[in-house]
């Protein structure tokens, strides 16, 4: 039979460089007695590309569609109250709860909108914390108080905090605002960001990253020791890491949804994800299958990853719902950075409309771009992450498949992008998990296990430390900054093969395909939070107070578990898996019964 086998996702480390603090919003302050409303996240700064050569004007009567990126309200409040959520010494809110207390108004919005049509710029759709418009350049200029001008970028790279970001994409035209955007108070007082009136993203770089990006059939592989002969099921997978004792117990996710992220402009075949469930079960599978289109785009083809995702989530939590959300074209279009608010969208659709137990992410945007160039974008991003920790939503990020360092890729990786970690996983209220390489015996059991050579971890440039991470039960986390992964489980593995190779099973386009990737991590460590039966929330707050030696940090005080983590103490990884914390696992992988009994114990003592 033929096997084919894809490559997964590019992910590469940054050491620290520069610390930008959005744990307030860089939004704006007022001017006059609060008549004036800056969008400094729509600053020169950002959209200017340091090096830029001034060329023209934009001509006045070229038309832009833009889209409005709003903020909640009652921010104070809000960072209070998620505080508290967030270390568990407060119960959770409904999505309905959260909306009524800190969403935009609908008045405020209309009012918004008369605001810019006065100017002629015409509303063309609402969606949640997105408005969309669409004006002349003209029009654009006089309702926020600023010009937008073509530059020319001589150069062939693009560079972030003083080092090379993306290469060989130079020299180019763009358009940008060279005044930091304004209007009045009243208006403005809930905008993060324009999108639209620069065109950067699009230009050089498409800037969601998806697993599923380089096919490569197995008789042109020049090293064919990459592939195993035997796979590593599902089956396999769970006797080693104790899910059976959870199907035996009846812990098999009933009432529980994940959500997974998208890649936008995809679809998947059903099919595929029916097959893998019926050929590789581990118990019949009860739960359902829900995959949402928002939008007819589908240019970016079949998605592999989210079929991944999907498969393996729902193998290992038999009774759990699956949702795929894919919103496609459906905010924006390609016209505006990309797909990068189809990708906002998704998380918001499903915090607002599926309220899940889980989310899965292996889909992920480059940090130190987003710092760098479009911050509205991430605090935004970073906005629905924190209500979905205040709904009990947990949320799972694979770290990414590359290593620590940019001179270690693993076989035909293509590098598009360096000094930069990912984002959401490098978000303190998303769960990083990173990979480990199960080494298996000519049958197709699990024998051993080590850190995976290619599991990524890294330093936010964003993010500061966090009060889990100087709380932590588990040895040698890091205090410097907010760093990730945040645990650790299976990303590649098969008999007799490097720990890049292919030996875990997956069902494409009704073919078997083999993969690697910390993309299947998540999706497997979702299932496990889904088997728990409960809605966690923050699930960092929980880990790193879970020690090695089964004592649990609690709010109300310490109670006794089981060890659940098991240390990773090799792996061939620039920054080797030692014991404790590590850039390659984090504080490690897991025994899923023990982990799963340790945070029902948590959930149990903390919210009776």
């Amino acid at each position: 039979m033929k096997v084919n086998i894809t490559t997964l996702k590019r992910k590469y480390f940054l050491s620290f460089l520069a610390v930008i603090l959005l744990v307030t919003p860089l939004l704006s302050t007022a001017d006059n007695g609060g008549s004036v409303y800056y969008i400094y996240n729509n600053s020169p700064q950002y959209s200017i590309l340091p090096g830029s050569i001034y060329v023209q004007p934009l001509p006045q009567n070229y038309t832009l569609p833009i889209a409005i990126l709003l903020n909640f309200t009652n921010y104070q409040k809000l960072t209070s109250i998620t505080n508290e959520i967030s270390n568990h010494e407060a119960n959770y809110l409904s999505p309905s709860q959260f909306r009524n207390e800190f969403y935009p108004s609908q008045s405020y919005k209309e009012e918004l909108i008369k605001y810019l049509e006065s100017y002629g710029i015409n509303f063309t759709g609402d969606y949640g914390l997105i408005l969309t418009f669409q004006g002349t350049v003209g029009e654009i200029e006089k309702a926020f108080n600023t010009y937008i001008n073509i530059y020319y970028y001589p150069l062939k790279n693009i560079y972030w905090f003083g080092l090379p970001g993306i290469v060989n994409v130079g020299p180019f035209y763009y358009f940008s605002n060279n005044v930091t955007p304004s209007l009045p108070y009243n208006v403005g007082k809930y905008i993060v960001g324009i999108v639209g009136i620069d065109s950067i993203d699009p230009k050089v770089y498409p800037v969601i990253k998806e697993a599923w990006n380089l096919e490569i059939d197995s008789p042109n592989l020049n090293n064919l020791s990459l592939v195993s002969s035997v796979l590593v099921t599902p089956n396999a997978i769970a006797d080693y890491f104790n899910f059976t004792e959870l199907y035996n117990e009846g812990y098999l996710g009933q009432g529980t949804k994940i959500a997974i992220e998208g890649v936008p402009e995809s679809f998947v075949n059903a099919d595929d994800i029916y097959t893998f469930w019926k050929e590789f079960d581990i118990v019949p599978r009860t739960g359902g299958l829900n995959v949402i289109y928002l939008g007819n785009v589908t240019t970016s083809g079949q998605s592999g990853e989210n079929e991944l995702d999907a498969e393996w989530s729902g193998v290992f939590a038999p009774a759990s719902d699956v949702y795929i959300v894919f919103s496609n074209g459906y905010v924006g279009g390609p016209a505006l950075v990309g797909n990068l608010l189809n990708y906002y969208y998704e998380y918001y659709y499903m915090v607002n409309y599926i309220d899940p137990n889980v989310i899965s992410i292996s889909v992920s945007v480059p940090e130190s771009f987003l710092a760098a160039y479009y911050p509205a974008m991430l605090w935004m991003i970073h906005n629905i992450m924190m209500q979905a920790v205040d709904e009990g939503i947990s949320v799972v990020a694979a770290s990414g498949d590359w290593g620590f360092e940019s001179d270690h890729p693993p076989p035909n990786f293509i590098i598009g992008v360096y000094n930069t970690i990912w984002y959401p996983e490098s978000d303190p209220y998303v769960t990083a998990v990173g990979g480990i390489f199960v080494n298996a015996t000519s049958t197709g059991q699990v024998q051993s296990i080590s850190g995976w050579d290619y599991s990524t971890g890294g330093i936010s440039v964003v993010f500061p430390v966090q009060n889990f991470e100087l709380t932590s039960l588990i040895p040698f986390t890091p205090t410097i900054q907010r760093t990730y992964p945040d645990i650790a489980f299976v990303s590649a593995g098969g008999y007799n093969i490097v720990e890049f190779g292919f030996g875990l099973p997956l069902i494409y386009q009704g073919q078997l395909y083999l993969w690697y990737g910390t993309s299947g991590a998540a999706p497997m460590t979702a299932a496990m939070i889904a088997l728990t039966g409960v809605r966690l929330g923050d699930l960092n707050t929980i880990l790193y107070h879970i020690s090695y030696s089964g004592s649990i940090l609690t709010p109300k005080g310490i109670i006794t578990g089981m060890e659940a983590w098991i240390p990773i103490t090799s792996g061939n990884n620039p920054t080797p898996a030692h014991y404790g914390w590590n850039f390659v696992t984090g504080p490690g992988t897991y025994n899923a019964y023990a982990m799963v009994y340790d945070l029902r114990l948590f959930y149990t003592v903390t919210y009776s």
